[in-house]
C-alpha cells in the first residue's frame, strides 16, 4: 500500500499559538515531558510505595506503570490539547502523524536505519568496552538487585522522550526552520532537558549526560527526518540506555570513560548520519518534504 501524504498546513488555522510558535512550544514540550517523567522522583514515589508493600521488584513495576501513564497523559492528552490538535477530526490519527509514529514513506528504509543505529551502538559500546577491559564479563549481576529491570524501565525514556523531542518538537520546528536547524534546536533542548537528572545524580555527571544527550540526538534527529518515522530514534534511545547499563562496568577509569564518551558524542553521530544517508541512497528512499507527513500509522 502506497502511503498517502497530507499537507499539515491545512490544519494551521486549527492549532494554538504554541503550535504556531515552535520555540515557545518546544519549551512547553520539554517542561511538561520532564515533569511527567520525573514526577515519581520528585515525590519519592518508590520509597512511599515500599513503605506500604515492602521493598521488592513489584515496587519498580508500580513505578514503571505510573511513569508510563504520566508519559501517555502528557504526550497523548495534555500536549495535543495545549497545541490545539484536538480541534481537527479525526484528531488522534493526525496527531500520531505529527508525532511521526509511522513506518515512514519507505518502511524498509525505516527498518534498515533502525537496525543500523542499534548495530553501531552495540559495536561502539561493546567493542570499546572489550578493548578497554571494562566489559562486564559475569552477567549474573543482571539477576542481582533486579538489574534486569533496565530492559523494562528503558521503555519509558525510549518511547515518551522520543515522541516528545524527535516526534512533536521536531515536527513543529520543521514547519518554521530548515531541517538541520530544526534538528540542532531539538537536540539542544534534549540536552538541556537532562538537567532534571540532578534529582538523581551529581552535577558533574549530569553535565556530561547533557552533552552526550545533545550529541547523540543529532544522529537520531537526522534519521527521523530522513525516514519520516520516529522508530529509529526510539530503537536507538532504548538500546543506548540498555547497553550502557548492562555492558559497561559501573566504575570506569577516567581514561576509559573519556574514550567511550568521545566515541558516543563524536563518532556515533557522524557514523549514524553517514550510514543512514548511504542506506537511503542505496534504497532510493526520499525523505518526505518539510510540512508533510505519511499517512501510515503504526498500530
Amino acid at each position: 500500500m502506497t502511503p498517502t501524504l497530507i499537507d499539515t498546513g491545512r490544519i494551521e488555522d486549527e492549532i494554538s499559538w504554541l503550535g504556531r510558535h515552535p520555540i515557545a512550544g518546544s519549551v512547553v514540550i520539554a517542561a511538561l515531558t520532564g515533569v511527567a517523567l520525573q514526577l515519581t522522583h520528585m515525590v519519592d514515589f518508590q520509597e512511599r510505595i515500599a513503605e506500604l508493600v515492602g521493598w521488592n521488584v513489584s515496587v519498580r513495576f508500580i513505578d514503571f506503570g505510573f511513569r508510563m501513564v504520566l508519559g501517555a497523559t502528557a504526550l497523548l492528552v495534555l500536549l495535543p490539547w495545549l497545541f490545539g490538535y484536538v480541534r481537527s477530526r479525526p484528531w488522534l490519527r493526525s496527531y500520531l502523524r505529527r508525532l511521526r509514529l509511522t513506518s515512514g514513506p519507505t518502511p524498509s528504509f525505516t527498518l534498515w536505519a533502525s537496525a543500523a543505529s542499534v548495530i553501531i551502538l552495540a559495536a561502539l559500546i561493546g567493542g570499546l568496552a572489550a578493548r578497554l577491559d571494562v566489559l562486564r564479563g559475569d552477567f549474573e549481576f543482571v539477576l542481582e538487585d533486579s538489574r534486569w529491570f533496565i530492559l523494562i524501565l528503558a521503555l519509558v525514556p525510549g518511547l515518551w522522550e522520543e515522541l516528545a523531542f524527535r516526534g512533536l518538537m521536531l515536527s513543529n520546528l520543521q514547519q518554521r526552520f530548515h531541517r538541520w536547524v530544526a534538528v540542532a534546536i531539538s537536540s539542544l533542548f534534549f540536552g538541556l532537558f537532562h538537567i532534571s537528572n540532578l534529582l538523581l545524580r551529581d552535577f558533574d555527571q549530569v553535565i556530561m549526560e547533557m552533552i552526550l544527550a545533545a550529541a547523540v540526538s543529532v544522529g537520531w534527529g537526522y534519521a527521523v527526518v530522513k525516514t519520516g518515522s520516529v522508530m529509529p530514534a526510539i530503537a536507538s534511545h532504548y538500546c543506548i540506555n540498555v547497553f550502557i547499563e548492562l555492558l559497561l562496568e559501573p566504575e570506569l577509569s577516567d581514561s576509559a570513560g573519556a574514550v567511550i564518551f568521545g566515541s558516543l558524542t563524536i563518532v556515533y553521530p557522524i557514523l549514524m548520519i553517514l550510514v543512514v544517508w548511504l542506506i537511503g541512497r542505496r534504497r532510493g528512499a526520499v525523505a518526505p518534504p518539510s510540512g508533510w507527513r505519511p499517512d501510515r500509522v503504526v498500530g
